[in-house]
């Protein structure tokens, strides 16, 4: 049996102790499930009113990402600073390998649920309600999403309107409003996108 080391951290128990004391701290109702399989975990948080299109999770590495999704596919990752891969100086204090001025922690528990818990809180406590939609973005070979408000929307350019890219723009409730596509669907991936898009409508 292997020994477990000073600085191990089971990132997964953590987040579900964090959460067990913190969910009513969100404003949209979510809930928590953890995964198990080839020696690997992950624990899924799903909101209630949000459905597939935006998803997250807590694992080993790189601790909580976020990820815009469309028909099962990952689109792009959101929210990087929340990504906090742990790791341990001399002087045995606890730091996000990712950040150039890193703050330092005793614990590496303490370290990931002020780094990237309470902020992820924050952020969908923020961005996940009625004035936010998610933009999601096909162009030649790439794809990207974000998160922006409903007075960000409107001032997206007629020139971003008529590019060449494909863009989808879901409300971040779901029933809250329809789905609105521009631009023109040049790829395949494209063209899947729209025809969803037409089912939806």
């Amino acid at each position: 049996m292997a020994k477990k080391k000073e600085n191990d951290l089971d990132i997964c128990k953590t987040f579900k102790d964090w959460f067990a004391e913190n969910s009513h701290r969100f404003h949209q109702p979510c809930r928590i499930r953890h995964y198990k399989s080839g020696g690997r975990q992950r624990v899924h948080i799903y909101f209630d009113n949000i459905g597939p299109k935006i998803q997250s999770w807590v694992s080993e590495g790189l601790v909580l990402e976020v990820a815009a999704y469309h028909k099962g596919k990952i689109m792009d990752f959101m929210f990087c600073g929340l990504e906090c891969p742990v790791r341990q100086n001399k002087n045995k204090k606890y730091y996000c390998g990712f950040c150039l001025k890193p703050k330092y922690y005793k614990t590496p528990e303490e370290l990931v649920i002020e780094h990237s818990f309470e902020e992820f809180l924050k952020i969908a406590n923020k961005m996940f309600n009625n004035n936010h939609v998610l933009k999601i973005e096909y162009g030649s070979g790439w794809s990207g999403g974000k998160v922006i408000s409903k007075k960000e929307l409107l001032k997206i350019s007629i020139e971003e309107q008529t590019d060449s890219n494909t863009v989808l723009i879901l409300p971040i409730i779901e029933g809250d409003g329809d789905p609105v596509m521009y631009g023109s669907p040049l790829t395949e991936m494209t063209k899947e996108l729209r025809n969803d898009y037409k089912k939806r409508k």
